[in-house]
């Protein structure tokens, strides 16, 4: 499924074109090497084998995050000193994102890369049920982590807001290339702030200076067995680095301090890929090969919103007309209301990085924190003017239930799951969250038959409903 590495790599490069408002991201993620790339090839083909070519059950995956909020002193809500209802959501948006019901992911269009399907041939566990290229589902949420390094409960889940005047540092904005603003954050702010690399994704957001063009870099997520390969990040500086003005979402916290109305958070997404092991659409190249057979080949980056379909017959081995370019994909340049795609070859490389790398295999196994999915209805947040609790579904089940419910104002939100004698049994969820619909599941397959209960807790809200395990 996953196309044969190619054996010569274009240099990789920056591109420094139009960049107005930062509508379109310009990512400073570096480019693998060959040597990265064959290994990570050999574990895919070891995975297919392995699944008896079913390689499209993907195990499920919960993220904790770490997000280092570098100011100069600003109170909290004055730019960079981000709110937390703007880094809540773009948690959300990762989560919608990466299990495909992210935002105008309903304009796909209804006759998208058909040609495509048919031309490569390609499986059915890549096709949708029109036949087009599949939206897919990785299965893999984030969540803000609950708990620091030494098992505290944290004041605000996942934020750690560091004074870089306090520290001794400098102001990132202070770099005006983004060369040296890379090496300063991984040569001074990444060593001397990094979480356990093995149990957060660690990201990091700041102001920067205007003539730094890009708006988020990755590491690469580093595999073992490979001696001189930097590629991956090292314990002191894997994971993010975004521009606070292109974090979080304007359409689901409205309140946030944007760099345009076009940010909805496909900046982190789209690094998200990268350390997932993700490369760009175009593979950083003049149609370069990305290593997935279910995205056709792009001649460079694509910016703005574009029509579909774009730019048809713009590469030639193999032809990607008459459909043309994904420029819908979240490891393109398009700006963030314009993409709304990951597929399932990109979904099997986002597997084989947390089923392999050293700086991934570990991450949710800590009981850091709990995932919720912040839930759209054809593209657009479903708000409530008031607090519900929804029967769960399946009920009765056996044995993952899922439990919706609806906030209309941010609020600290506890769920509780009780048996019949009144007795806790687990406590679902515990955290902040934006005004939103959200799902959280529960797995009972440690609990025995019977009759259970489950309580919502937020201020001036509560509601209790029935839910029946049958086994």
């Amino acid at each position: 499924m996953i196309k044969y590495f190619y054996l010569f790599f274009c240099a990789f490069f920056i591109n420094l074109g139009t960049f107005a408002q930062q509508d379109n991201r310009i990512c400073g993620s570096e480019f693998p090497p060959q040597q990265w790339e064959i290994e990570f090839q050999r574990l895919i083909t070891e995975f297919i084998r392995e699944h008896n070519n079913n390689s499209t059950q993907f195990t499920s995956y919960s993220i904790p995050v770490i997000f280092h909020v570098i100011h100069g002193g600003q109170p909290v809500g004055t730019f960079p000193n981000l709110v937390q209802g703007q880094i809540a959501s773009q948690i959300t948006v990762l989560n919608q994102d990466f299990i495909g019901n992210g935002l105008n992911n309903g304009t796909y269009p209804a006759n998208a890369f058909i040609h495509w399907v048919v031309n490569q041939n390609l499986p059915q566990a890549n096709r949708d049920s029109l036949g087009r290229v599949k939206i897919a589902n990785l299965n893999i949420l984030f969540c803000l982590a609950e708990k620091d390094t030494n098992g505290n409960t944290m004041p605000e889940p996942g934020i750690e807001r560091i004074n870089y005047i306090s520290r001794g540092w400098l102001n990132p904005a202070s770099f005006i290339t983004p060369q040296t603003l890379r090496a300063y954050f991984d040569g001074t702010i990444k060593p001397q702030s990094i979480w356990n690399v093995r149990k957060y994704l660690n990201i990091w957001i700041s102001d920067k200076n205007a003539a730094v063009q890009y708006t988020g870099y990755s590491t690469y997520p580093p595999l073992s067995g490979l001696p001189g390969i930097t590629i991956g990040g090292s314990d002191s500086t894997d994971g993010i680095w975004c521009y606070s003005a292109a974090l979080g979402s304007s359409t689901i916290f409205p309140g946030g301090i944007y760099a345009s109305p076009n940010v909805k958070g496909r900046t982190v997404t789209h690094e998200a890929g990268h350390y997932l092991g993700l490369i760009h659409i175009w593979g950083d190249g003049n149609c370069i090969t990305d290593h997935c057979n279910d995205t056709p080949p792009a001649f460079t980056s694509n910016i703005g919103l574009p029509v579909y379909p774009l730019n048809p017959g713009s590469c030639n081995s193999p032809s990607n007309s008459p459909d043309g370019e994904m420029f819908m994909n979240f490891m393109d340049y398009t700006a963030d209301p314009g993409k709304y795609m990951f597929t399932v070859d990109q979904g099997i490389r986002a597997q084989i990085a947390m089923l392999n790398s050293p700086y991934r295999n570990q991450l949710g196994t800590h009981g850091l924190c709990t995932a919720v999915i912040g839930i759209y209805n054809g593209g657009v947040q479903e708000l409530s003017e008031e607090f519900i609790l929804y029967q769960n579904y399946p009920n009765p089940f056996n044995p993952v239930t899922g439990i919706k419910f609806s906030i209309p104002v941010p609020s600290f939100v506890k769920l509780i799951v009780y048996n019949v004698l009144g007795s806790e049994v687990e406590i679902l969820l515990n955290k902040y969250l934006i005004p939103g619909a959200y799902e959280v599941e529960w797995n009972a397959g440690g609990y025995s038959s019977g009759v259970y209960f489950y309580k919502i807790i937020a201020p001036d809200f509560t509601e209790m409903k029935k839910m029946v395990l049958i086994k």
